[in-house]
């Protein structure tokens, strides 16, 4: 029997990502007259930011190619799956990888991956969804960064999307791919939310690699911003009610986020996001959730600059979004209480930058 619907396909598509079916059985059920993405690396981990990341690409291919037949093939399903794939792939279909902020070696499991793929499937137009890189500059760093380049320079048919012009100009100098720049893919998902009475601070910071914004320096803000009558709330990006490491099963009672649940997800931090009056982020998704939600935003960056490089080439013409240096509590308290006076209702349209990833994929 053959899936013909969007519906049909999506229902074949999560039973492959639960392992109801493989995805030798997904292929055969699939339309013979119908180009085909395969897109790996989708995410079931608990970072929010990314799993909106792969909710925006579906999305963007049911927005700009509903006669593709667009399949997300889950991160742990790689190896398995090339193995499938190989055989069955035709000259005509496309092979990409999800989008986000983990091209580097920070996060090595995300790059091991993502190297096989690259180097596989040579034979087909090969596109890497828009990321931020970062590989340190340290002994481990660049072997790391060599061994990313052997694999990708294998691949004559790959294209590098960066969703920044930092990340852009270092594809360009370290990898012999074809680089864009598109802005980041959530920036799709201009959702309209309930309308609410907004109250208070959500601070969504980091507890990672990334963060460099000093524990002392938030409790001081915190004290401030209540000093002057603001209820302040925190928050992460990353579910702590899921898990957050498929592969080493740390904590098996904690669930994977599987794709039927992403958009409900989303839907609940949004709610969230829309109900406060500023939003204090080191986050780069904290940052794009606030844009997209029209609530205003402090901005700290992150290790290596990936939020204030974004920040600068997509999001400064938001007056209600602002990226500060400031470390005096005090005077970033007051910041904060500044931006609660914007009307914040200036929205930019960000569509026509996806116009050189749409054009990529027609070709």
């Amino acid at each position: 029997m053959t899936a013909n619907t969007l519906a049909e396909i999506t229902n074949l598509n999560f039973a492959y990502t639960i392992e109801q079916l493989s995805l030798t059985e997904l292929i055969k059920q699939l339309p013979e007259d119908r180009q085909r993405f395969y897109m790996f690396g989708i995410p079931i981990y608990n970072n929010l930011g990314d799993l909106a990341i792969s909710e925006a690409q579906k999305r963007f291919f049911a927005e700009n190619f509903p006669e593709i037949t667009y399949i997300e093939i889950t991160e742990p399903q790689t190896e398995q799956a090339i193995e499938e794939l190989l055989p069955l792939l035709r000259s005509d279909d496309m092979i990409g990888y999800v989008g986000g902020g983990n091209i580097g070696n920070l996060d090595i499991t995300h790059e091991i991956v993502r190297r096989k793929v690259f180097s596989t499937f040579v034979n087909n137009k090969t596109i890497s969804f828009p990321q931020s890189v970062y590989f340190e500059e340290t002994e481990e760093g660049q072997a790391e960064l060599r061994k990313s380049q052997e694999a990708y320079n294998k691949n004559s048919n790959l294209t590098l999307v960066a969703r920044d012009t930092q990340t852009l100009s270092y594809f360009q100098n370290h990898f012999e791919a074809e680089a864009i720049l598109t802005t980041d893919m959530v920036l799709l998902l201009q959702e309209k939310l309930s309308e609410t009475k907004r109250d208070g601070v959500l601070f969504i910071m980091r507890e990672d690699a990334e963060k460099v914004t000093s524990d002392e320096l938030i409790e001081q803000l915190t004290a401030n911003l209540k000093s002057i009558g603001d209820k302040v709330e925190a928050t992460d990006t990353v579910l702590s009610y899921k898990a957050y490491d498929v592969k080493s099963k740390n904590n098996p009672s904690l669930d994977i986020v599987r794709i039927s649940e992403r958009h409900w997800l989303l839907s609940l931090k949004l709610e969230q996001i829309k109900a406060k009056e500023v939003v204090v982020t080191d986050r780069l998704h904290g940052m794009i959730f606030s844009a997209i939600t029209q609530t205003p935003c402090l901005v700290f960056d992150n290790n290596y600059g990936k939020a204030s490089a974004f920040y600068y080439d997509w999001l400064q013409d938001l007056d209600y979004i602002q990226y500060t240096t400031e470390k005096d509590p005090k005077k970033l308290a007051a910041k904060g209480n500044d931006l609660k006076k914007y009307e914040h209702s200036d929205t930019l349209d960000f569509s026509h930058s996806f116009d050189v990833l749409i054009d990529l994929i027609k070709k």
